[in-house]
């Protein structure tokens, strides 16, 4: 009887605040995306522009430690870097590239005698920001990579 009773009672409320519920909650995870996949293609651009810079570095060979062969009877045979000229080669490479506008910081590059690594980043904005809150720390992100190489000798 009470179920009866009940079907036959018509809706009350509406369903205009569940709506707008569901559509702030679309909007939101919408903009999270945007912006998760806007640091996500930053930090594969970053990672690609650091990785030719070490590797061009990387090419800067110590041409005196390689004649006097240093690692001759070494099972691991590498060819050693001039550092100096790795560093100037690295740093002169990452100066000529900007990525969305914004210069990349080299936070550090380390060479030794067979390897080369480093590790850049970047300050960016969000694509969208949070409106009605002006803080940089939420509506900026650093995103960093860090990159090597080494010289692997391959006979011919």
């Amino acid at each position: 009887m009470a179920i009866k009773k009940w079907l036959n009672l018509q809706s009350r409320g509406s369903l205009i605040p569940l709506s707008f519920g569901f559509f702030l909650l679309a909007m939101s995870l919408a903009l999270i995306s945007i912006n998760i996949a806007s640091a996500y293609a930053v930090k594969k651009e970053l990672t690609n522009v650091a990785e030719s810079a070490i590797n061009k570095s990387a090419q800067s060979i110590n041409s005196l430690a390689y004649y006097a062969q240093l690692n001759r009877f070494s099972n691991n045979k590498r060819v050693p870097l001039d550092c100096l000229a790795a560093n100037i080669k690295f740093y002169s490479l990452i100066k000529q590239v900007q990525i969305s506008g914004k210069s990349i910081q080299v936070s550090s590059f380390n060479c030794q005698l067979y390897e080369v690594s480093a590790e850049l980043s970047i300050i960016g904005d969000l694509p969208i920001q949070i409106p009605f809150i002006h803080n940089d720390a939420i509506n900026k992100v650093i995103i960093t990579t860090k990159v090597g190489a080494s010289s692997v000798y391959i006979p011919n």
